[in-house]
């Protein structure tokens, strides 16, 4: 039987645009309360405006960059005493590489840019939100990797390796919280067709982006794995394109 999400309330973390605002407008579209924290701001007041057109008082804004601990204890603590509750944790707040660099080429200040967004932020964003759950006894954590968490590769070590680590803390949580209300699973996608790639120093054709999965198509499994019974457990979900050939 599915689980009925409507009056529940989630956190999701790179709210403003790409998986995370796909899954923002999956859940309001299922009744659910909407605390979408972003560090771009205006951008996050943006689309909560035009969301609350279409689902009146059922998203909010909470601005904050998740790469520092601190803002990650703030940002939840604003959104647990606003709505007093967190059913719902999907950890979203991603960066990339701009490039395929060698190891020897890699900068300590972009290495920590990445592992501190792809890795704290699921950390203390996580650690904050579970004593909410554990009042409640029930929950639902949701972390978005990426296929780069399980094969890395030589030009890609710092990406995969802040993937790698959060994969790391989720298959922990799922052992530590095995057999009570707080379920943990995760989503590892391919190539999506977001802004990300905007970011790149080599840009990627139009072509090859069509060929990418879809922000959609992310939300659509994130609202399959959410809606499970709740004695149904699946550990990760990877998925990727169809029609872009693997690479040799």
């Amino acid at each position: 039987m599915k689980i009925d999400l409507k009056g529940k309330v989630a956190v999701v973390t790179g709210a403003s645009k790409g998986i995370g605002l796909a899954i923002s407008q999956a859940l309001l579209e299922h009744g659910v309360t909407v605390a979408a924290v972003s560090r771009t701001s205006e951008d996050l007041q943006k689309i909560t405006h035009q969301q609350n057109e279409q689902f009146p008082g059922k998203m909010f804004a909470f601005p904050a960059s998740l790469e520092r601990e601190e803002e990650c204890i703030r940002v939840i603590s604003e959104i647990g005493n606003c709505f007093g509750q967190i059913d719902i944790l999907i950890n979203c707040a991603g960066v990339s590489q701009h490039s395929f660099m060698d190891l020897e080429q890699l900068h300590r200040e972009e290495f920590e840019r990445i592992l501190h967004t792809n890795l704290n932020s699921v950390l203390y964003c996580t650690r904050q939100t579970i004593p909410y759950m554990k009042q409640q006894n029930q929950g639902f954590i949701l972390n978005i990797l990426s296929t780069a968490a399980f094969q890395s590769s030589g030009g890609g070590i710092a990406y995969s390796a802040s993937k790698y680590a959060a994969r790391a803390v989720t298959e922990g949580l799922i052992e530590q919280y095995k057999g009570t209300g707080i379920r943990v699973t995760s989503i590892s996608p391919g190539p999506v067709n977001t802004n990300i790639w905007s970011h790149k120093t080599q840009p990627v054709s139009e072509e090859r982006k069509k060929k990418m999965l879809r922000p959609e198509d992310i939300a659509q499994i994130a609202m399959f794995l959410l809606q499970l019974d709740d004695n149904v457990h699946i550990g990760n979900i990877t998925v990727e394109p169809w029609f872009i050939p693997p690479k040799k």
